[in-house]
């Protein structure tokens, strides 16, 4: 096995297999993002049935353990959508609903440049995949308010081989 193989294996193992709850949070192949009333969204189970069979992959994406510096992103893959396998690299980015649009989350200021990790983490077909994300690095702890995490996510068939769609996961702050 390829070190980049061995590496995504591990994580997805670290990461565990176990089900996705519902939550305030609904993927989009479409780029566009869900309403900034997630909730709403995710009224019930058959909404996310609903989503999955509209993406063309029967990809959704939500947010769990929500806490102002990371949560956990749930993919939950259902069906025959992807020609390939599903995968999603370490780079993601924030927005904030403000003034009735997504708005970028202004980052930290760095030392020297950001770099990305380039390894590819498996979505496993017909199942859920959880991914532990931290953002206290990028974006410090977030203050309250409605938020979307985004990913891009890869539909891999072979080398040069593929497709891309950005999917993103909608959650709330509150105030404390």
């Amino acid at each position: 096995m390829k070190r980049k193989e061995v590496l995504a294996l591990a994580l997805v193992l670290l990461l565990g297999l176990s089900g996705c709850g519902r939550s305030e949070a609904a993927g989009d192949g479409a780029g566009s993002g869900p309403d900034p009333d997630a909730s709403a969204i995710q009224s019930d189970a058959g909404q996310v049935s609903r989503q999955q069979a509209e993406d063309p992959w029967g990809l959704t994406v939500t947010a769990e353990a929500v806490m102002d510096t990371g949560l956990t992103l749930c993919f939950t893959q259902a069906g025959e959508g992807p020609a390939g396998e599903l995968e999603t690299g370490s780079p993601f980015w924030l927005e904030r609903w403000e003034d009735g649009a997504w708005q970028s989350v202004e980052m930290l200021e760095q030392e020297g440049e950001l770099a990305w990790n380039d390894v590819a983490y498996s979505i496993q077909a017909n199942a859920d995949t959880r991914m532990e994300m931290n953002w206290s690095f990028l974006y410090g702890a977030l203050p309250n308010g409605q938020y979307r995490l985004g990913k891009e996510v890869m539909d891999f068939r072979g080398a040069g081989d593929y497709d891309t769609r950005s999917y993103y996961a909608a959650f709330t702050l509150p105030a404390d």
